[in-house]
């Protein structure tokens, strides 16, 4: 079983970077060095619903073997929800890898943009604490400066995941 898997992990290694040589990045990635991007979106979960948005600032770019490029930034994101009545506030580092880069793949799977963050947050209301945080979400854009975002946002306060574990809404480049 492990020299299968790791058999599998090698040759999926080497696809990346045979795949990656034959690649033409003349296409930026969606979320690229420079960007500050905007969401807001309707927020649903264990806890309840609610409303949520963020503001994100991507300051830095490290493309892998010259076509697969890696974004980095700083984001904050707030929500509100109901009926706990609960304002969640947080800060983190965040990673973004697209698909718009990879040119020879059709235009509906270039549009995809994925993101990981890590930070920290604070909770008031029914529930009230502090701690880190994760969050993860897909975008799709529908033109260059519009997408459609889905968000999995993972507060834990005091060692108790609480707020909203997800949102769907929309993502915009100011």
């Amino acid at each position: 079983m492990k020299k299968s898997t790791a058999l599998a992990a090698i040759l999926c290694f080497m696809c990346v970077f045979a795949f990656s040589e034959t690649q033409n990045t003349s296409a930026p990635p969606h979320a690229d060095r420079g960007d500050l991007i905007a969401n807001v979106g309707a927020l649903f979960g264990y806890y309840g619903f609610g409303i949520g948005g963020g503001v994100e600032y991507l300051f830095g770019r490290w493309d892998i073997a010259k076509a697969m490029p890696l974004t980095f930034g700083a984001a904050a994101k707030a929500s509100f929800g109901y009926p706990g009545l609960m304002l969640d506030l947080g800060a983190m580092a965040t990673r973004h890898f697209g698909l718009n880069t990879f040119t020879s793949l059709p235009r509906f799977l270039r549009n995809f943009d994925w993101y990981w963050g890590l930070g920290l947050g604070g909770c008031v209301g029914a529930y009230f604490g502090a701690g880190p945080l994760a969050a993860t979400g897909t975008s799709y854009f529908i033109n260059p400066n519009f997408a459609i975002h889905m968000d999995i946002y993972v507060p834990y306060f005091f060692g108790l995941g609480v707020g909203y574990s997800g949102m769907l809404g929309i993502r915009w480049k100011l």
